[in-house]
């Protein structure tokens, strides 16, 4: 008995000890491991190439910009926070310091972290500028590198600076970046290059997005006869009693028309279901949407309520949810910002101002989908049905593919001056030089 209780003591202490030298190696090797992929992997493709890193929280706006200009050879870091960044596989990886926990608004801290982590590495080396887009107020953390820093705001540029305190610190900051000429403040819709201005006083300029990434064009079918319903917020009452006053009115006008929301088509879908119907209605949650984007880029006719109308439905239910960060994030309805405009003598509404119809009205005009050119306002639901029976949807389609060709012409011109003041930068000639003396 007492071999026994040897033999058990014995086995017990070798299995502890194994296990802590195994737990111990493993740790190690992936210590190993992660320092040989940081500072010994291939940087290569990024030496004598415009270089441009991004942290993004929202997969759709660089995802655009790297099928613009990869083409111009243009190379991306891209190490998303996005919760949705397995879709175009760019999950941050090897990334050190800031995480999608953290890196919405990152403490001082972790800034000054970020930056000692990062300032000698060697693939930050290789970068050439940042660019921010959602939250635009990433490029906070990117300020300390003196590099070119390219703010493109695709919602309010506030996200993450909610409080007084930081909005402010935020918008000195902005004025900053802007204040050098390297650098870009720009909206991908004019909304929120307005809303930037109104607050900061910067001459902000509008780099829309394009997203021709979805490789599939208008193309209905006549098994797919349903035209598509894309409803406001969920959380908005009307959605259902604008459909079933559309679908009586499709009745009384004894037209052979079928509305049918998306989600009810669809649970998911893929961008080839989009152009087999004739066209979508909205009632916008937003004022600039990335799926507009994108389906304006398909070709595909889309319905919106007039200026008029979308005020008026705005002011009943809060359709454009999403305008206001307040709405957005806790439903409350305020009738100004958190701060005042830059302009002491500001005639411009508050565009925070969620109760007075000509302030909705003033800052809605700014909207992407009352700045592009062939889409469809109705000013009523029977309008609406008119609309649909008479409108000649191919038609629609052409003109559609006529101007997409023509904005994406005049961006790439744009980007490519944007291009050429990066190839003419200290940092990005020094980058050359030092490879060339390899």
């Amino acid at each position: 008995m007492p071999l026994v209780k040897s033999i058990y003591r014995l086995t017990i202490r070798h299995f502890f000890i194994f296990s802590f030298v195994i737990i111990t190696c493993s740790i190690i090797g992936f210590n190993l491991k992660q320092y040989f992929e940081e500072y010994f992997i291939d940087f290569s493709e990024y030496d004598d190439k415009i270089t441009i890193w991004s942290n993004d929280y929202h997969i759709s706006p660089i995802n655009d910009l790297k099928h613009l200009l990869t083409p111009l050879g243009v190379r991306f870091i891209d190490k998303s926070l996005s919760g949705a960044c397995y879709l175009t596989k760019t999950c941050a990886k090897n990334l050190r310091i800031i995480s999608s926990a953290n890196g919405m608004n990152p403490t001082k801290i972790i800034r000054r972290q970020f930056y000692a982590y990062y300032k000698n590495h060697p693939l930050m080396n290789r970068v050439d500028a940042f660019v921010c887009f959602h939250p635009a107020a990433m490029c906070e953390l990117f300020m300390p590198f003196n590099r070119t820093i390219i703010v493109i705001a695709s919602a309010r540029y506030e996200l993450g600076r909610f409080s007084v305190e930081e909005w402010n610190q935020w918008n000195r900051n902005l004025r900053t970046i802007a204040s050098d000429p390297r650098n870009i403040v720009a909206g991908n819709n004019l909304y929120d290059a307005e809303y930037i201005r109104y607050f900061t006083g910067i001459n902000t300029i509008v780099l829309p997005s394009i997203c021709n990434y979805t490789n599939v064009v208008y193309n209905p079918s006549d098994t797919h006869r349903e035209y598509i319903f894309a409803p406001s917020s969920l959380s908005v009452e009307y959605n259902k009693e604008f459909l079933d006053e559309l679908n009586f009115s499709i009745k009384r006008f004894n037209a052979s028309i079928i509305v049918k929301p998306l989600r009810q088509l669809y649970r998911f879908y893929r961008y080839e279901n989009l152009v087999r119907h004739p066209a979508i209605i909205y009632l916008p949650y937003q004022v600039s949407i990335m799926s507009i984007f994108e389906q304006y880029s398909m070709n595909i006719p889309l319905f919106f309520p007039s200026l008029d109308l979308l005020t008026d439905l705005h002011v009943k239910y809060c359709v454009v949810r999403e305008r206001t960060w307040d709405t957005t994030l806790s439903g409350t309805i305020r009738n100004s910002s958190a701060i005042p405009s830059y302009y002491t003598n500001v005639t411009i509404p508050d565009p925070n101002n969620e109760v007075d119809y000509s302030a909705i009205h003033y800052w809605l005009k700014y909207a992407d989908f009352y700045q592009w050119p062939h889409i469809t306002y109705f000013n009523s639901i029977d309008d609406l049905t008119s609309k649909l029976i008479h409108t000649n949807l191919t038609f629609i389609s052409e003109q559609m593919l006529e101007y997409n060709h023509k904005k994406k012409f005049e961006l790439l011109q744009r980007w490519k001056i944007i291009l050429n003041r990066l190839s003419t930068s200290s940092f990005f000639l020094r980058k050359k030089k030092q490879n060339n003396s390899k």
